[in-house]
């Protein structure tokens, strides 16, 4: 296709009235035809793996190396890892935000301060928690724990 849009105008317009019903018809479908093959290569959502744990293991490393170091090899390293990650589409916004802090913080500076190394320690630490992969919480059944409707758990009477 052209620019990789679909309209209306791309389908065949009748020539004549009379062939104003089939035309029209096959026209459309032509058009959805054109339009859904271009969806599909294009446009279709690709199954888009959640990152590794030990994938932010690395993240955590080489920003803790970057920390300590303060070297320009090892801040460009974690800069190079966690900022492919900022963009991912399944990671939380917390998880980025530590990511992005890492990012920013990330170069060599003059004197390596304790603020400075605390600023890349502390969310190098919390990336591996707040970035892992979470199952979806199962709901309880509805049976669950709950007594007998006459148990009051005294045990009086019957």
């Amino acid at each position: 296709m052209m620019g990789g849009k679909c309209t209306r105008s791309m389908a065949f317009t009748p020539r004549s009235p009379q062939a104003h019903g089939r035309r029209r018809i096959t026209g459309m479908i032509l058009l959805l035809a054109s339009c859904s093959s271009l969806a599909a290569r294009a446009g279709a959502p690709q199954e888009i793996p959640y990152p590794s744990t030990e994938t932010l293991r690395k993240v955590q490393l080489a920003a803790v190396a970057c920390a300590r170091e303060n070297s320009a090899a090892s801040c460009s390293q974690a800069k190079a890892i966690a900022d492919p990650l900022i963009d991912h589409p399944l990671l939380p916004s917390s998880c980025k935000d530590l990511l992005w802090t890492i990012t920013y913080l990330s170069k060599p500076a003059d004197r390596n301060t304790y603020q400075r190394r605390e600023g890349l320690e502390q969310p190098a630490e919390a990336v591996v928690r707040s970035c892992q992969f979470r199952e979806a919480a199962t709901p309880a059944s509805k049976g669950g724990n709950k007594p007998a409707a006459k148990d009051n758990g005294f045990k009086f009477g019957n």
